[in-house]
């Protein structure tokens, strides 16, 4: 598949809820084609429970191909909107969004962008490569704060886990925008140890995953927890019950596309090289 064309369309006027102001958004006339598509078939679902619409809408995108770093692009950072591919976060991410547009009633395509780009950034402003929330621990901690999700791990049997984060400063040669740039590793090394300092990570470890799984709805958000020195999370999908058996929608790596996984989540975990265990985040409802 050959990449398509990109533009980069500016909305000086988008104001985000908290007064911050947006900067230049790279899309496609394909994404915005796509949005378009997906709204005259979603906007009926209005009414629906919020779990039903984000289930809905992972369904909707599956047998879209997985793409690594399609947020990485060249100099100043911007933020992209990519409905073509996905990597397991950026998926994740416009499925809420797109459930978020859905049930608001607001169909415009500024709300989409204003929705995304809040829950992407920290206070919801693009301010450079260290303003987008890189480690899955700061995107749950930012997102649970301002309303738009709660962690319900230890309510579904999880357990507190201490660890230091800073697997992208140790690693910069890994990152276009580390590599090189002392000001962005020094940025971000402040930002990993405001991290290790929450001592906010809450793992449902892999024994208690199948005895507890009754607890998890579908549309919960599954984040996978690594044993990657430095890093908190190594992968992301959506909680959904089939036929009885927990399983998971996802942009898969291996199947290089967005699928239903196969395996239930207690097997997948299971089978993991590196997962110790799971976060499980429950959308709020408005």
């Amino acid at each position: 598949m050959k990449p398509a064309k990109l533009v980069i369309l500016i909305f000086s006027l988008l104001t985000l809820p908290n007064g911050a102001k947006g900067g230049d958004i790279v899309s496609t006339p394909s994404d915005v084609r796509i949005y378009e598509a997906y709204i005259k078939q979603f906007e009926k679902q209005k009414d629906k429970p919020f779990g039903e619409i984000l289930i809905n809408t992972a369904k909707y995108f599956l047998g879209k191909p997985y793409v690594a770093y399609t947020l990485e692009i060249p100099d100043t950072e911007r933020m992209v909107v990519n409905l073509r591919e996905f990597d397991c976060t950026t998926f994740v991410e416009n499925c809420i969004a797109l459930s978020q547009v859905t049930k608001s009633g607001d169909f415009s395509y500024n709300n989409y962008l204003r929705t995304l780009m809040t829950m992407r950034y920290r206070d919801g402003e693009v301010a450079g490569y260290t303003s987008r929330l890189h480690y899955t621990s700061d995107w749950i901690y930012e997102n649970e704060k301002h309303g738009l999700l709660r962690d319900i791990s230890s309510e579904t049997g999880g357990e507190k886990v201490k660890k230091d984060i800073n697997f992208m400063t140790t690693h910069p040669q890994l990152y276009k925008h580390l590599k090189n740039n002392a000001r962005n590793i020094e940025e971000l090394d402040k930002i990993e140890k405001d991290i290790s300092k929450r001592n906010a990570y809450e793992i449902l470890p892999i024994a208690a995953i199948y005895n507890n799984q009754h607890k998890i709805r579908t549309g919960d958000i599954i984040v996978f927890a690594t044993s990657v020195t430095g890093l908190d999370y190594s992968h992301i999908g959506i909680a959904y019950w089939q036929n009885k058996e927990l399983h998971f929608i996802h942009a898969s790596s291996s199947a290089k596309q967005v699928v239903i996984e196969k395996k239930t989540l207690p097997d997948y975990c299971k089978t993991s090289k590196s997962c110790t265990g799971i976060t499980i985040l429950r959308i709020n409802q408005k």
